[in-house]
């Protein structure tokens, strides 16, 4: 099995002090969103939509990375939970190969 048959997953968990709804929505905004606009991370089809369960809002969409040598697929997702007077942020990034995108991932999830 190579390495590009394995599949990494990078997470980021962030609190951000805004209310969860405000913090979805700017999220599930592509023109707002702060992520998919470059030639390392560009955002596919939504393949999920969750907004207002009691567990939280969830989204999700399928990516291409550039890992310098070649374009690999994968999925992004984001879910929104309250917590306390804010909200608690999880990016999940999953691609099929060893990419280092863990720093790139967090400066995506600080941005938000």
């Amino acid at each position: 099995m190579s390495e590009h048959d394995e599949t990494e997953r990078v997470e980021i968990d962030e609190h951000i002090e805004a209310d969860p709804s405000e913090v979805f929505e700017y999220l599930a905004d592509p023109e707002r969103r702060p992520f998919g606009r470059d030639d390392f991370l560009t955002l596919g089809d939504e393949v999920a939509r969750e907004a207002g369960s009691p567990d939280g809002a969830r989204i999700a969409w399928e990516v291409t990375v550039a890992d310098g040598v070649e374009r690999l697929g994968g999925t992004v997702e984001i879910l929104v939970r309250p917590e306390g007077t804010g909200s608690r942020v999880l990016v999940t990034h999953r691609i099929s190969s060893a990419v280092e995108a863990t720093a790139a991932l967090r400066v995506l999830a600080l941005a938000a």
